[in-house]
């Protein structure tokens, strides 16, 4: 049976279990694994999924899903999917799962509603299976994981208990802007007597849904005495720079890991020039070099943290679509802080002498590139 936009999404709650993956082979394996045992659903949404060797494997593992009778559903952004064709998804719907496309550019020829301005895109990565869920900012790619050398690092969080439903009803609505069918969401599950605290979180600045920011801005705002933050674009909105600038008043470390080399060079290049003010005030920033950074995460005091699908940077937080899970772990923050640290060994610090004697020409270009980041 299906029904009408979730009336809510995300959420909180208590009793869930939660496994960290840095790995993309093993966090592909699991989920894989977790595909070819499914029995009722499997909901995909994903922001990249190449049609190379481990996005053809992704799509047969659905297929095979569809097969066994499960409610199998693969929605995609059409942009960051873009070499991603028909005929690559059609195993999925012969088996009789369904296709969607988030905000393609020609309606008519493909399946999904045109909802929005180009710019308007999904960058979730949202992954269900029965009572389990996968998100982070591992995208599906050969650059990922799989056979060869990752050319990313990111990370995968796997989720049990109640917080799948939330999981799920942020795919839902993001199904549901386009498609305006969807499933019914997934019966309660019963919380994990040793389970923790979790909160999913969304970003949709379309529809005026910005708990995501604000419980980054949260977070920060309580630090006491450490903040790592992990992010490969480095161009927060204001209210994330003041909010470090004001953390740094207070007396907390404040640490930055971004990407020194990246997939998208201009953003490097505008997000530099935002170094000044944060490195003055005490901020410390290292650029990592190898591979290309692409996780995304936030850890407060040892006790707290974000993963997510969001960059923090001003054009996802203008146009994305975003999800993050809020944790309250000391186990799984502390897991993250000690993977934060040994990516230290393979990035360089930035400092203000250094930032200060570039070119002219450089801060040139990181300046113009800046102000288009902000449209």
């Amino acid at each position: 049976m299906r029904q009408a936009r979730p009336s809510t999404i995300g959420g909180t709650s208590d009793g869930n279990r939660l496994t960290l993956y840095t790995d993309g082979d093993e966090a592909f394996a699991v989920a894989y694994e977790a595909i070819t045992r499914a029995q009722r659903r499997v909901w995909l949404e994903m922001y990249i999924l190449e049609p190379d060797e481990v996005g053809r494997l992704a799509v047969e593992a659905l297929a095979e899903a569809a097969r066994r009778g499960c409610d199998v559903i693969l929605l995609f952004d059409r942009f960051g999917s873009s070499r991603l064709r028909a005929r690559h998804a059609a195993p999925i719907r012969r088996a009789g799962g369904r296709v969607a496309l988030y905000n393609p550019l020609f309606p008519w020829r493909k399946s999904g509603r045109k909802i929005a301005p180009f710019s308007h895109r999904d960058h979730r990565k949202i992954l269900i299976v029965d009572d389990v869920g996968f998100t982070g900012g591992r995208n599906i790619s050969a650059a990922y994981g799989g056979p060869g050398p990752e050319s990313f690092y990111d990370i995968t969080l796997r989720l049990e208990g109640p917080c799948v439903r939330d999981l799920a009803s942020v795919f839902l609505d993001a199904l549901y802007s386009a498609t305006r069918d969807v499933p019914r969401l997934p019966e309660p599950t019963l919380p994990f007597s040793d389970g923790v605290f979790v909160d999913v979180l969304e970003l949709n600045a379309r529809a005026q849904e910005h708990d995501l920011d604000r419980g980054i801005y949260a977070l920060l705002t309580q630090a006491q005495r450490h903040c790592y933050i992990a992010t490969p674009y480095f161009i927060p909105p204001d209210w994330f720079q003041r909010a470090l600038l004001e953390a740094m008043r207070r007396g907390v470390t404040v640490s930055i890991l971004t990407a020194g080399r990246s997939d998208v060079p201009h953003a490097r290049l505008a997000g530099r020039h935002l170094y000044g003010p944060l490195l003055a005030a005490g901020v410390r920033i290292f650029e990592m070099r190898h591979p290309i950074l692409h996780a995304k995460y936030l850890t407060i005091d040892g006790r707290h943290c974000i993963i997510s699908s969001y960059n923090v940077d001003q054009f996802g937080g203008k146009h994305n679509l975003e999800v993050g899970v809020a944790v309250r772990d000391p186990t799984l923050t502390l897991a993250l802080e000690a993977e934060f640290s040994a990516r230290l060994a393979d990035s360089d610090e930035v400092t203000l002498a250094a930032w200060r004697q570039r070119p002219w020409y450089t801060r040139l270009v990181g300046w113009l590139l800046y102000q288009l980041a902000r449209l």
